[in-house]
């Protein structure tokens, strides 16, 4: 998907319009005198592709030109986008136009008006040229933001203009008079270039996306295992030291070496009764005779706490019904208000006259009922003293019961004490009690587990696809992706530079995707852009890198503008002061060679990418020169000389009458 300009429009402020055409896929040649407007074209496309600030000079342009427009090549057809210029003393105009159609006809000046602001006119071109999602993650310890990509960013590498060709220390259109934006823009080509190479995979941003997904499921599964490995422990976990304590105390002899089998056998050890484990006791019939009444005594003390229990609880429910059937008696007993007063006909809370009769129970009902209540009320009251005395003596026997089984203890306690036998006996029967306990405290607080099996598959599945994701996420692929493009580049430039007979030519080029430049890699080192000398090697260094980049970005389909603007050149061997009527009449013979060796270079690139890709790459050059070749003449689309120029001389200014 790319995006290439078919017509350049400017609109008169009286209604006029102005065209350019330009041929999408092949060379276009605006060729013309100083003055004429041909090194303006840059800025107004640059304009028009949402630019914050209207960089087109000041004068003629600015002051005759209402809006700047271009008709646009897309993938689905064509697109007409329009811009107001900006007023006198105002940096740029957020009014601007855009209608899309399979053919767009130019509209008249009239139809021109604001259905998008800048913002939004950037979003549409990012998704005509196939701009997707895609960020930018500064390495570890830099404070800059991230950074998405945007056809802003793209058309850095899409201009060049008469300055920036011969500029040794610059190869990308990132110019700014301020240097804090001009730094700005360097390290955001340096940032986004990747992704235009496509060394950034297209679905970046997908994959993050699905890779800190994966993460957070991958997180969950893992934080699940440690809390089951938690319960289950590990070599002398708590459920392997109980079953070792109860193998001590002869209650198993199960030594299971999983926690699934260990925890098992606590079950089985937990669910077999005391007795199975209890030895008889030796032959003492005192003590026999103390265990037996002590048995006897503990029933007779769980009966009559149940007993009281049970008296209490009749108690409260007595004292509750005696409160409610005061309260009812209370009420029955204001049926005296109502005495001398005929029934039904008043209202009994404000004495008003009802128009209806009603038929409320009569008075001799409620005083029954009041004789009832207060019968069974005297009833309840003269119950209560006989229950409260019966609570008194259960808790006197219960007080009397567990006396005994205090003296029986004592008892017992000297029994045992002159039999070791049997004193070793009833310690072994409390150890394993306290085991037995532990072994059923266990496992009430054990959860129910689920099988770990395919929670551990999953989070095997989740490592794999989060590893493969981060393979291909991360910078040292990115890297070794982009050394791969810069090296099948280098050999396009390299061969390129011989043919125009290029300084270092003879050595490996390369383009330096950090720096931003141009690098010969000579036996003594390399040797940047820079350090190379004479303005003919910087331009033609310029015009190679630009070349390839465009005719990479063409084969692969890359989300850039299928175009590129060359401003003059030939300047280097044609400056303006030698043009005369651009046939180069008045430059030296190697000259014209060189500018010939150069133009031909652009041809053959535009061809070859016209055969080799969809879209081709569009190149539109704005120059003095005029070859009189067949080749250059075809491509000319326009000659601003003898007064023929951008902007109309008859267009009036901003403010005039017209």
């Amino acid at each position: 998907m790319s995006i290439q300009i078919c017509d350049i429009v400017i609109y008169s402020h009286d209604g006029r319009r102005r065209e350019l055409a330009l041929r999408p896929g092949n060379v276009s040649i605006i060729t013309g005198a100083s003055k004429s407007g041909k090194s303006a074209l840059i800025d107004v496309v640059d304009y028009c592709f949402g630019s914050g600030e209207c960089r087109v000079p000041e004068g003629p342009i600015r002051r005759c030109v209402a809006w700047f427009g271009l008709r646009l090549q897309i993938e689905t057809g064509q697109a007409f986008v329009a811009r107001r210029c900006p007023a006198p003393r105002n940096f740029s105009s957020e009014e601007c136009f855009v209608e899309i159609s399979d053919t767009i006809n130019f509209p008249d000046a009239h139809q021109l008006r604001q259905t998008t602001n800048t913002k939004g006119l950037v979003a549409l071109l990012n998704g005509w040229c196939g701009i997707q999602d895609n960020v930018h993650e500064p390495p570890p310890g830099q404070t800059r933001a991230m950074l998405s990509a945007t056809v802003r960013h793209a058309l850095a590498m899409c201009f060049q203009t008469q300055n920036e060709l011969t500029r040794k220390e610059q190869l990308f259109h990132i110019f700014d008079p301020d240097p804090r934006k001009q730094g700005h823009k360097f390290q955001a080509l340096q940032d986004t270039i990747p992704y235009f190479l496509g060394a950034v995979d297209d679905r970046y941003v997908q994959k993050r996306e699905e890779l800190r997904r994966l993460n957070q499921e991958l997180r969950g599964c893992e934080r699940r295992l440690a809390e089951l490995k938690a319960l289950q422990g590990d070599g002398a976990s708590k459920a392997a030291a109980i079953l070792a304590q109860a193998r001590d105390a002869g209650l198993t002899t199960d030594n299971p070496e999983s926690w699934e089998n260990t925890v098992a056998a606590l079950r089985v050890v937990g669910s077999t009764p005391m007795a199975s484990f209890e030895p008889g006791l030796p032959d003492n019939a005192e003590f026999n005779r103390l265990s037996a009444e002590r048995a006897f005594l503990r029933d007779e003390q769980r009966r009559l706490r149940d007993e009281i229990t049970a008296v209490r609880a009749y108690v409260r429910d007595e004292r509750g019904f005696a409160r409610e059937a005061i309260e009812q008696q209370a009420r029955l007993q204001t049926i005296g208000i109502f005495d001398g007063v005929e029934p039904g006909h008043a209202c009994p809370m404000c004495a008003h006259p009802l128009a209806t009769a009603v038929q409320p129970p009569s008075t001799g009902e409620l005083h029954s009922t009041l004789a009832f209540l207060t019968t069974r009320l005297n009833s309840v009251t003269q119950a209560t003293p006989q229950i409260d005395k019966a609570v008194a003596e259960l808790e006197a026997k219960l007080q009397k019961a567990q006396a005994s089984l205090a003296l029986n203890h004592e008892a017992m306690v000297a029994v045992r004490a002159v039999s070791d036998k049997l004193a070793q006996v009833q310690d072994e029967a409390f150890r394993r009690a306290h085991i037995l306990g532990r072994i059923a405290l266990y496992l009430e607080s054990l959860p129910e587990l689920p099988d770990t099996k395919a929670l551990e598959e999953r989070a095997a599945e989740l490592r794999s696809q989060c590893a493969t994701l981060e393979a291909e996420l991360k910078d040292d692929r990115i890297q070794e992706r982009i050394d791969s493009i810069a090296s099948i580049l280098s050999q396009q430039l390299t061969q390129w530079a011989r043919q125009l007979e290029l300084e270092h030519s003879k050595y490996p080029l390369r383009l330096d995707m950090k720096k931003l430049t141009v690098v010969a890699d000579t036996a003594d080192g390399p040797v940047p852009m820079q350090s190379m000398g004479s303005g003919e090697n910087w331009v033609g260094y310029h015009l190679i890198a630009h070349l390839a980049l465009h005719q990479w970005f063409a084969e692969r389909k890359r989300p850039v503008p299928g175009f590129l603007f060359l401003d003059q050149p030939s300047q280097v061997y044609f400056p303006a002061e030698k043009d005369v009527d651009g046939t180069m009449t008045l430059v030296p013979e190697d000259d014209r060679l060189a500018v010939s060796r150069m133009l031909k270079l652009i041809f053959e690139v535009v061809e070859n990418a016209a055969n080799s890709s969809a879209s081709g790459v569009q190149v539109v050059i704005t120059e003095h020169a005029d070859i009189n070749e067949p080749w250059f003449q075809d491509a000319v689309a326009e000659r601003w000389r003898h007064g023929k120029k951008l902007v109309p001389d008859d267009w009036p200014r901003n403010g005039d009458d017209g």
